[in-house]
């Protein structure tokens, strides 16, 4: 690993699953900027319909005090939120960072999200384009049972495939299965295939001083999977019950490691979800390709769930 960051002087780590995927990069900055590497830190506009009762991201037309760098990119702070008062997990770790924080709007084309962020390295010279899912489901084949929020994974995995080509850029992942969606069994053969074709190219751990931003992040900002790798770092060991009970997860001394794939290589072997989208125009087309292939989306239920509770307090 120490061997390519000797040429990195910027890096730009992006939470690619929404949600708070964004706490997850907190491992990899604190490791880059220990080898002295300015980090730029991005996410999704997407928060789980538990903490945001509206279906999907947030277009950026939706987002107060933001500032805009093309149509794929803004930049935000503590003070970001929505017309209706959201606060977003980004905005919140903005208060425990000193790091610029970028959203990315995923309602656009594949092609035109990896344009704009080619475009956004270009200006602020970054070097290394890290996409970090929390959990691991982004290595999915794509027909676990579990599996249940595969676009944003798979539509970031292909921009990061894209961006690939152009600087180095990794996939990583970190909470081995703390997102409750693939079993750790499933997880060991997604990472075998990505190992026997050369994709997994390093790990990093979680260090003291990682622990401690997550730690204090953690109490601000809604999150079940992120809270995972804490655990393993403080020594449990065992089920954990998230998803408020509804879901057990394992916690293991790898929960608390950021494994690091090709992209590319991912995509080719692993990914089916992020291949059948990878020529959608749109957020909608791509969320329209996974289910007519029997895949459910994030999207999906939340559109479900958002519609059971206006029929109820319809009713009432």
């Amino acid at each position: 690993m120490s061997k390519f960051l000797k040429k990195i002087k910027k890096a730009l780590i992006i939470g690619i699953g929404g949600g708070a995927d964004i706490v997850g990069t907190i491992p990899m900055k604190s490791y880059l900027e220990e080898h002295g590497i300015e980090c730029y830190l991005g996410g999704l506009p997407w928060e789980r319909y538990s903490i945001d009762p509206y279906p999907g991201p947030r277009r950026f037309s939706e987002i107060q005090k933001k500032r805009s760098f093309n149509k794929s990119i803004c930049f935000i702070t503590d003070k970001t939120l929505t017309k209706d008062g959201l606060q977003f997990s980004e905005s919140k770790v903005a208060n425990f960072v000193q790091n610029k924080i970028i959203f990315v709007n995923i309602f656009n084309s594949i092609r035109s999200i990896a344009a704009d962020l080619i475009e956004f390295i270009n200006d602020k010279k970054i070097d290394y384009v890290v996409g970090v899912d929390v959990g691991g489901d982004v290595l999915a084949l794509g027909d676990e049972k579990g599996l249940a929020s595969p676009l944003a994974d798979s539509i970031m995995l292909n921009v990061l495939k894209i961006i690939e080509a152009k600087c180095l850029t990794h996939l990583g992942v970190l909470g081995y299965g703390s997102d409750g969606e693939l079993k750790i069994s499933e997880i060991n053969k997604c990472m075998a295939i990505a190992s026997s074709k050369k994709g997994l190219v390093g790990s990093v751990g979680l260090s003291t001083d990682a622990y401690k931003t997550m730690k204090e992040i953690v109490k601000k900002v809604e999150t079940d999977a992120s809270r995972i790798p804490l655990l393993s770092f403080e020594g449990s060991y065992g089920n954990h019950p998230i998803r408020r009970g509804r879901i057990q997860v394992e916690v293991h001394p790898m929960s608390q490691i950021t494994f690091l794939f090709s992209p590319t290589i991912v995509f080719k072997n692993l990914s089916n979800p992020a291949r059948l989208i990878s020529k959608s125009k749109s957020f909608y087309e791509a969320n329209e390709i996974l289910l007519t292939n029997n895949i459910s989306s994030e999207f999906n239920y939340e559109v479900k769930k958002h519609m059971e509770i206006s029929s109820l307090n319809n009713k009432g």
